[in-house]
């Protein structure tokens, strides 16, 4: 199994390669690990799993070894595919979704893409009490139920990176405290980043 890679980032987005002794590897990586990268001539350390499946390979890596720790737990839980506990880990840190997992908070689960309220019941449930290795993390968020939040995970959700993101909410002079949808301000905040 490769389990870290070190090497110099030749491409950051769509894809991220990095190049080790001339080889390319390609990477799948967490959204909030690509915006922290960019093309440079130094060497960046990946923590890495690779997903051997019948027709393909997958290497999945990450900037920090607590993300890919809990990568490793959240694919051994039944429905938690390789690409969702990416979708996880790529708008929030590890800390945070391991706190809410230990806490039972199915409610900030279930709002991340891609998983449900049964899913995110299911990883509270048989993650609970097998993450105490792993840090919680104490760096401050946002409240989860805040409208900001859901505004710009229904947004990266449908492809856009988290700063082009926050880019069209600042265009639009947007403030979470209006009398507005979340549905409302996607369509809005959409248009404003396609130029509309």
């Amino acid at each position: 199994m490769i389990a870290r890679i070190r090497g110099r980032v030749v491409v950051a987005d769509p894809k991220c390669v990095v190049e080790v002794g001339g080889v390319g590897f390609e990477l799948a990586i967490p959204e909030k690990d690509r915006e922290s990268l960019a093309p440079v001539e130094g060497e960046t350390t990946f923590y890495t799993h690779l997903v051997v499946r019948e027709d393909r390979l997958s290497l999945f890596g990450f900037l920090h070894r607590d993300d890919r720790e809990l990568f490793l737990r959240l694919i051994e839980v039944s429905g938690v595919g390789p690409k969702l506990a990416l979708a996880v880990l790529s708008t929030h840190s590890a800390g945070r979704v391991v706190g809410a997992i230990k806490n039972g908070e199915s409610g900030f689960l279930s709002k991340i893409p891609g998983i449900g309220r049964k899913t995110a019941e299911r990883l509270t449930i048989e993650l609970g009490d097998k993450l105490d290795d792993l840090a919680t993390g104490a760096e401050p968020e946002r409240p989860a139920s805040s409208i900001h939040d859901e505004v710009v995970l229904a947004l990266t959700s449908l492809g856009m990176t988290r700063g082009a993101a926050e880019g069209a909410l600042e265009r639009m002079a947007w403030r979470p405290d209006e009398d507005t949808t979340v549905e409302d301000v996607v369509r809005r905040a959409l248009k404003y980043a396609s130029g509309g």
